[in-house]
Protein backbone atom coordinates (compact mmCIF):
# COMPACT_ATOMS: atom_id res chain seq x y z
CA UNK A 1 0.00 0.00 0.00
CA UNK A 2 2.94 2.18 0.93
CA UNK A 3 3.40 2.54 -3.33
CA UNK A 4 -0.10 4.29 -3.49
CA UNK A 5 0.64 6.97 -1.24
CA UNK A 6 2.41 9.36 -3.31
CA UNK A 7 0.28 9.37 -6.33
CA UNK A 8 -2.91 10.85 -4.27
CA UNK A 9 -1.90 14.50 -4.33
CA UNK A 10 -1.31 14.63 -7.96
CA UNK A 11 -4.93 12.65 -8.51
CA UNK A 12 -6.81 16.49 -8.15
CA UNK A 13 -4.41 17.65 -11.26
CA UNK A 14 -5.91 14.99 -13.42
CA UNK A 15 -9.28 14.21 -11.90
CA UNK A 16 -10.21 18.03 -11.86
CA UNK A 17 -11.00 17.79 -15.42
CA UNK A 18 -14.22 15.44 -15.52
CA UNK A 19 -13.55 13.69 -19.11
CA UNK A 20 -10.13 12.15 -17.34
CA UNK A 21 -11.52 10.74 -15.23
CA UNK A 22 -15.84 10.90 -14.89
CA UNK A 23 -16.72 9.27 -11.50
CA UNK A 24 -19.93 7.79 -13.85
CA UNK A 25 -21.37 7.87 -16.46
CA UNK A 26 -24.76 8.38 -17.62
CA UNK A 27 -24.88 5.96 -20.98
CA UNK A 28 -22.77 3.04 -21.81
CA UNK A 29 -19.50 3.44 -23.47
CA UNK A 30 -19.69 3.65 -27.35
CA UNK A 31 -19.15 0.22 -29.09
CA UNK A 32 -17.42 1.08 -32.24
CA UNK A 33 -14.93 3.68 -32.81
CA UNK A 34 -15.78 6.68 -34.83
CA UNK A 35 -18.91 7.53 -34.91
CA UNK A 36 -19.19 9.32 -31.33
CA UNK A 37 -20.40 13.19 -31.43
CA UNK A 38 -19.59 15.79 -28.72
CA UNK A 39 -23.36 15.49 -27.92
CA UNK A 40 -22.89 12.17 -27.07
CA UNK A 41 -19.86 12.44 -24.97
CA UNK A 42 -21.57 15.48 -23.01
CA UNK A 43 -24.61 13.33 -22.39
CA UNK A 44 -22.69 10.19 -21.38
CA UNK A 45 -20.25 12.39 -18.52
CA UNK A 46 -22.04 13.10 -15.36
CA UNK A 47 -24.37 15.78 -14.40
CA UNK A 48 -22.67 18.62 -12.69
CA UNK A 49 -23.87 17.65 -8.77
CA UNK A 50 -21.93 14.21 -9.24
CA UNK A 51 -19.10 15.83 -10.72
CA UNK A 52 -19.15 18.62 -7.85
CA UNK A 53 -19.05 15.84 -5.41
CA UNK A 54 -16.17 13.70 -7.29
CA UNK A 55 -13.81 17.45 -7.47
CA UNK A 56 -15.04 17.35 -3.53
CA UNK A 57 -13.47 14.13 -3.00
CA UNK A 58 -10.30 14.07 -5.16
CA UNK A 59 -9.76 17.43 -3.73
CA UNK A 60 -9.81 16.35 0.07
CA UNK A 61 -7.65 13.00 -0.78
CA UNK A 62 -4.91 15.40 -2.32
CA UNK A 63 -4.29 17.83 0.71
CA UNK A 64 -1.47 17.00 3.10
CA UNK A 65 -2.46 17.59 6.99
CA UNK A 66 -1.15 20.36 8.97
CA UNK A 67 1.23 17.74 10.46
CA UNK A 68 2.28 15.33 8.04
CA UNK A 69 5.61 13.76 7.91
CA UNK A 70 7.39 13.11 4.51
CA UNK A 71 9.90 10.10 3.36
CA UNK A 72 12.75 10.23 6.46
CA UNK A 73 11.24 11.87 9.27
CA UNK A 74 11.66 9.97 12.56
CA UNK A 75 9.78 11.56 15.65
CA UNK A 76 9.83 9.38 17.85
CA UNK A 77 13.19 7.12 18.61
CA UNK A 78 12.65 3.45 18.26
CA UNK A 79 16.21 2.18 17.47
CA UNK A 80 18.99 2.88 19.43
CA UNK A 81 21.57 0.58 17.58
CA UNK A 82 24.43 2.99 16.32
CA UNK A 83 24.54 0.79 12.83
CA UNK A 84 20.64 1.57 12.47
CA UNK A 85 21.08 5.32 13.61
CA UNK A 86 24.16 5.40 10.97
CA UNK A 87 21.97 4.34 8.37
CA UNK A 88 19.10 6.18 8.74
CA UNK A 89 21.36 9.27 8.82
CA UNK A 90 22.74 7.68 5.01
CA UNK A 91 18.54 7.38 4.07
CA UNK A 92 18.18 10.78 4.98
CA UNK A 93 21.25 12.40 3.43
CA UNK A 94 20.21 10.45 -0.17
CA UNK A 95 16.62 11.93 0.13
CA UNK A 96 17.91 15.28 1.02
CA UNK A 97 20.26 14.94 -2.04
CA UNK A 98 17.29 13.51 -4.36
CA UNK A 99 15.10 16.62 -2.93
CA UNK A 100 18.20 18.98 -4.11
CA UNK A 101 18.41 17.20 -7.80
CA UNK A 102 14.68 17.71 -8.27
CA UNK A 103 14.43 21.26 -7.05
CA UNK A 104 17.38 22.06 -9.51
CA UNK A 105 15.78 20.59 -12.42
CA UNK A 106 12.34 22.25 -11.46
CA UNK A 107 14.07 25.72 -11.34
CA UNK A 108 13.51 27.19 -14.43
CA UNK A 109 10.41 24.85 -15.60
CA UNK A 110 7.32 26.67 -16.46
CA UNK A 111 5.60 23.92 -14.83
CA UNK A 112 7.48 21.87 -12.07
CA UNK A 113 7.47 18.27 -10.96
CA UNK A 114 7.24 18.29 -7.40
CA UNK A 115 5.07 15.19 -6.63
CA UNK A 116 7.83 12.70 -6.26
CA UNK A 117 10.39 14.53 -4.52
CA UNK A 118 10.83 12.93 -1.05
CA UNK A 119 9.80 16.24 0.81
CA UNK A 120 6.11 15.94 -0.25
CA UNK A 121 5.79 12.23 -0.12
CA UNK A 122 4.03 11.49 3.04
CA UNK A 123 5.52 8.60 5.31
CA UNK A 124 2.39 6.75 5.68
CA UNK A 125 -0.20 5.34 3.53
CA UNK A 126 -2.56 6.73 5.87
CA UNK A 127 -5.38 8.45 3.79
Amino acid sequence: MAHVRPWLPPQYDWCSWIPNAPPTMRAPPPTAKGIVTIEQIVDTLPDRGRSCWHLGAVWALSQFQENELYLGMYPEEHFIEKPVKEAMARFRKNLDAIVSVIAERNKNKKLPYYYLSPDRIPNSVAI
